[in-house]
């Protein structure tokens, strides 16, 4: 009996002990599979996301960007197109003026033969041609006439000078150092192609240095001459001495600037804009305008390419041009106004 309960229990671990290894089988052979199913898993979703990272930014995105794009190349199109557009008008009215200038004459040749002989009826109409070419024979040549002049130029301030000017269709006169002529030349060739008069202010602009002898005053003008020959090609005698012809110039200075051919013109309104250096030197113009008010000759009124002028500009502009003042550029057929010594 003992012998048989021995034999049981080593039956029974047997038994258990192959149990226990079926079990572990089963439990490996499981893990086994399910690390090989979630293999492939997790390598198709890493293909998915560096497919994704590779492919950019959405198509929705894409297309956002790409229009953003085109709206903002439009719209530059559409200024530059203004531009232009804005650019032609101006030229067109250009051109009209001088269309009806040119026209008026051709106009008036039928009542010159009716009123003539036969004689040379080209030649009748000559003098109705060279009367104010540049003004539309239906307005007349203004009455209030002034002459703006800017001294020391030019600057950068040049450009922004002449848009206002061309804004109130106005002229003026330049005077200008030759060191500054030099260093903007593309300032000096914008003042010829808007018709603007050129003029000679001096090489050293120092007192001391221009005005010590008649030697020195001819030699400082043919250099600024020549200087501003070479950049504008305008050869121009019109000049201005620095501060004003009183009390340098002497009858022997005024004979040797005569004698060469320059005409020297000095002013009768001060804006003392170089002295006031804000708004106060238009009411200082608008003063003097007042007082000239039975003046016979030009008013010629000084300025300077300053920062200070340009900022109250428009505001001189404006009131002359709401009290019926032209301004003019000067040119060499004018006698100029010089101070009496």
């Amino acid at each position: 009996m003992r012998n048989l309960k021995k034999g049981w229990s080593k039956g029974t671990l047997v038994v258990l002990l192959a149990i226990g290894f079926v079990c572990t089988g089963v439990f490996l052979s499981h893990h086994f599979q399910e690390r090989t199913i979630n293999k492939p898993i997790n390598h198709s979703k890493n293909e998915t996301i560096k497919r994704a990272i590779a492919k950019g930014p959405a198509p929705e995105e894409f297309i956002r960007d790409t229009n953003d794009f085109r709206l903002e190349k439009e719209r530059i199109r559409k200024q530059q197109e203004q531009a232009i557009a804005w650019r032609n008008q101006q030229e067109r009215e250009k051109s009209n003026v001088k269309e009806s200038t040119t026209t008026e004459p051709a106009a008036a040749k039928p009542a010159t033969n009716a009123t003539t002989s036969s004689e040379q009826p080209t030649k009748e109409s000559k003098p109705a041609q060279s009367e104010q070419p540049n003004a539309p024979p239906a307005n007349p040549v203004p009455q209030k006439t002034v002459y703006l002049t800017f001294d020391d130029g030019p600057s950068v301030f040049s450009g922004q000078i002449i848009a206002l000017l061309e804004k109130y269709r106005y002229k003026a006169t330049f005077f200008m150092i030759d060191g500054n002529i030099r260093r903007y030349p593309n300032a000096v060739k914008l003042m010829v192609q808007s018709g603007e008069t050129v003029g000679l202010h001096s090489v050293s602009h120092n007192p001391k240095i221009f005005y010590a002898s008649a030697t020195t005053i001819i030699s400082e003008l043919t250099q600024n001459r020549n200087t501003l020959k070479e950049i504008s090609g305008v050869d121009s005698y019109i000049m201005r001495t620095p501060y004003g012809s009183v009390p340098y110039m002497t009858e022997e200075y005024r004979k040797a600037v005569h004698d060469n051919g320059y005409l020297m013109w000095d002013w009768n309104i001060d804006s003392r804009d170089w002295d006031y250096k804000d708004a106060r030197y238009v009411n200082s113009v608008i003063t003097q305008l007042n007082q000239l008010a039975n003046h016979n000759g030009p008013i010629v009124i000084l300025l300077h390419e300053r920062r200070e002028t340009l900022a109250h500009l428009p505001q001189l502009l404006d009131f002359l041009s709401k009290q019926g003042w032209m301004s003019r550029a000067i040119d060499s057929s004018m006698t100029p106004v010089q101070f009496k010594p």
